[in-house]
C-alpha cells in the first residue's frame, strides 16, 4: 500500500481529533499521502485504524431478518424479500458488499499494526505514557481485525459440495487488496483459532471498561472497542463454531459456555438484571444523567457515538406517525411471547385469552411490538388504531402488511409532524450483555444441561433471571423443562430479547432449522380479529443454510464456493 487515501484526515477533522488543515494542505499529492507523512504524523496514522472504526455499521441489521419467520416488510421489492421468496442466487444477494468491506477493514488494521512501531503517539508525554498509547492502539487493532474477521465468518462461513468446512482467507500482512482477494479460502476451525487469537492479543492490552479521566485509558474512548466486548465477542464465535452447521470445526458448547461465564464473571455476573432499563437498552442517553448511565451500565458493553436523529422513527413508526412503518412484526413473532406467568400461549396452563390477546401478557410484548391498541407516550401520546385509518392493513404502501409495527429501538419522544418536528439523541449498541448471557444459557444447557453448572451459573438460573426482569417471577415452567425443552425455550428467549437486532437469520442457519426458515409470515386483521395465515411464503432450499459467496469473486479469483452454489 504505497498511498493514504485523504478521507483519513478528513476523518480527523470530523471527529475533532486534529487541527491540522495547514499541515494536510501542505502534504498531499492529488488527496493522497505519502506512507512517510502518515507515519510521521501520529494522528494520521492513527487515522488508518480509526478508517476500520468508521466502516462499522451505525445501525442495527435488523433488514437481513426480513427474510425470516419474524417480519415481513412493507418495502415489497427489497433483495431481502426477493432472497426470503425464491429468488436468492448468488448473483443477487443482499450480502454482496459484505465481503469486500470486510477485507478492505481487515487491511486497514494490518497496515497499522505494520507500521505503528514507527510512530511517536504522544509526543509530549513521558515514556510509560507513550508506551500506553502504543498498547491501547496495538490492543485495538487486534480487537477490530478479530470483530471484521467474525463477520466473515458469520456470512460466508460453510461446507463446499465435498462436505469440507471453509471460512475466508486469513490475511494478518499488508497486502494490496486485489491480492488479499486472491487468497484460497482458509478452513472454518482455522479462521476461528485466528479470531480468538487476535482476542486474546487485544485483551493483553485493552481495560475492560473505559472509566475515568485518564488520558489514555479514560472514559473519553467510550465508542471504542474495550476488553468485556472482546470477551463477548469470543464467546459469540465459539458458540457459532459448536453449533449444528459448524460442528466440524471441531469447537465445543463446553468452550463456548466458559467463554461467555467469563463475561458474566469480570461484569456484575446475574446481580444487573434487577435494573430493568437493560431491556430498553437503546433509549438510555436522551439525558446528561442518562449518558453518564449508559457509560457505566452493565448491559452496554459497546455502543456507536450518540447523534440526534429521528431517522429509525421516520423509517419504522406507523404511518400515523408520519412513519414509513418498514418492519411489520410477524404474528408468529407476537405469538412467542407467552403469558405473563411465563406459560407459552398454547399451554394448558396459560391465562392467555384470545378473546383478548395482548393482555396478561409477558410485558416485553409491549415494549418491542405495537400492535391494535397500543398507546405511544411521549411527543405523540395516542393510541394506535390498526382497524380503521392509515395503519390498517394495507391502507397505504407505507402500512403493515401484517397488523403489527416495531417499536423496539425506537424513541417515542421523536415528532415527526411537520412544523413540530422534534429529534432525539440515538445510537447503536454493538454488543451488549443479554446476548453474552443468552449464549452461555445455549452453551451451557447443551454441554451440562439445565443445571449443570459452568462458571458458578447454570442455563436454568439465567433464563430465570432473564425472565424476572421482564416481570417473569413464575419459575414453574422453566423449572419443569428437561435438557430439550429447556433448548428450545432458550432458542425462543432469544428470539424476543434479541428480536429486530439482526440475530435471528443467522441463528435459524447455524441451528440448521429448514424448517421455520421456510415456515410462512402470518399477520392478523385487528378488523376482524383473524389470524393471516400467510402474508409472505418463504422459500429456502436445504443449502442455503450457507450463504453464497458473491458470484463477482468466485469468477475472479479462485475461491471455493460454498455447496449449492454457483
Amino acid at each position: 500500500m504505497k498511498k493514504i487515501n485523504k478521507i483519513y484526515a478528513v476523518l480527523f477533522l470530523a471527529m475533532g481529533l486534529v487541527s491540522c488543515s495547514d499541515f494536510l494542505d501542505e502534504n498531499n499529492q492529488n488527496g493522497r499521502y505519502d506512507d512517510e507523512i502518515v507515519w510521521a504524523n501520529p494522528k494520521l496514522a492513527e487515522g488508518v485504524l480509526l478508517k476500520a472504526y468508521n466502516m462499522l455499521p451505525n445501525d442495527y441489521t435488523e433488514k437481513y431478518d426480513y427474510g425470516t419467520d419474524d417480519m415481513a416488510t412493507n418495502l415489497v421489492t427489497d433483495n431481502t424479500v426477493t432472497m426470503a421468496t425464491g429468488g436468492w442466487t448468488s448473483r443477487n444477494t443482499p450480502f454482496g458488499n459484505e465481503y469486500k468491506n470486510a477485507f478492505q477493514a481487515i487491511l486497514h488494521v494490518n497496515d497499522f499494526l505494520e507500521n505503528m512501531e514507527k510512530v511517536d503517539f504522544a509526543p509530549l508525554s513521558d515514556e510509560t505514557v507513550k508506551q500506553q498509547y502504543q498498547d491501547r492502539l496495538r490492543g485495538e487493532a487486534y480487537a477490530l481485525r478479530a470483530w471484521w474477521q467474525a463477520k466473515l465468518l458469520t456470512i460466508y462461513g460453510g461446507e463446499d459440495n465435498e462436505g469440507n468446512l471453509w471460512g475466508f482467507p486469513i490475511v494478518t500482512s499488508t497486502i494490496q487488496e486485489v491480492e488479499a482477494a486472491k487468497l484460497p479460502r482458509d478452513s472454518y476451525a482455522d479462521c476461528v483459532k485466528q479470531i480468538l487469537a487476535d482476542c486474546d492479543e487485544a485483551l493483553k492490552t485493552l481495560p475492560l471498561k473505559w472509566e475515568g479521566d485518564n488520558r489514555v485509558m479514560g472514559s473519553t474512548n467510550i465508542n471504542r472497542m474495550n476488553g468485556l466486548s472482546v470477551m463477548a465477542l469470543k464467546a459469540r464465535v465459539l458458540l457459532t463454531a459448536a453449533s449444528k452447521a459448524f460442528a466440524k470445526s471441531g469447537y465445543t458448547m463446553e468452550q463456548a459456555a466458559e467463554a461467555a461465564a467469563a463475561v458474566m464473571n469480570a461484569n456484575g455476573k446475574l446481580d444487573n438484571l434487577a435494573d430493568t432499563r437493560g431491556l430498553t437498552f437503546y433509549n438510555l442517553g436522551t439525558k446528561d444523567t442518562d449518558k453518564e448511565y449508559l457509560n457505566t451500565c452493565k448491559e452496554v458493553l459497546w455502543y456507536s457515538s450518540i447523534g440526534n436523529s429521528s431517522n429509525r422513527e421516520s423509517r419504522m413508526f406507523p404511518p400515523s406517525l408520519f412513519g414509513k412503518g418498514e418492519i411489520n412484526p410477524s404474528q408468529n413473532l407476537v405469538n412467542s411471547f407467552p403469558d405473563k406467568n411465563g406459560y407459552p400461549i398454547t399451554d394448558p396452563s396459560t391465562v392467555y385469552n384470545p378473546a383478548d390477546p395482548y393482555a396478561n401478557r409477558d410485558s416485553r410484548l409491549d415494549l418491542y411490538i405495537y400492535h391494535n391498541g397500543s398507546k405511544v407516550a411521549g411527543a405523540n401520546n395516542v393510541t394506535l388504531n390498526m382497524e380503521t385509518g392509515d395503519d390498517k392493513i394495507g391502507a397505504k404502501t407505507t402500512s403493515t402488511r401484517t397488523g403489527y409495527y416495531m417499536k423496539k429501538l425506537l424513541d417515542e419522544a421523536v415528532s415527526l409532524k411537520v412544523g413540530s418536528v422534534i429529534t432525539t439523541p440515538h445510537y447503536h449498541v454493538r454488543m451488549r450483555y443479554t446476548e453474552v448471557l443468552l449464549n452461555f444459557a445455549e452453551a451451557a444447557n447443551a454441554a451440562v444441561g439445565p443445571t449443570g453448572e459452568i462458571g458458578g451459573f447454570t442455563a436454568r438460573q439465567v433464563i430465570n433471571a432473564l425472565r424476572k426482569r421482564a416481570g417473569i417471577t413464575n419459575e414453574a415452567y422453566v423449572n419443569s423443562l428437561d435438557q430439550t425443552g429447556l433448548a428450545e425455550l432458550i432458542k425462543n428467549e432469544r428470539r424476543i430479547e434479541l428480536c429486530f437486532e439482526g440475530f435471528r437469520f443467522w441463528d435459524l442457519r447455524r441451528w440448521m432449522d429448514l424448517s421455520r426458515m421456510n415456515e410462512s409470515v402470518k399477520g392478523y386483521d385487528a378488523s376482524t380479529m383473524r389470524e393471516i395465515p400467510s402474508v409472505e411464503v418463504r422459500k429456502y432450499e436445504d443449502y442455503m443454510i450457507y450463504a453464497p459467496i458473491p458470484y463477482s469473486e468466485t469468477q475472479k479469483y479462485d475461491l471455493i464456493q460454498n455447496k449449492g452454489w454457483e
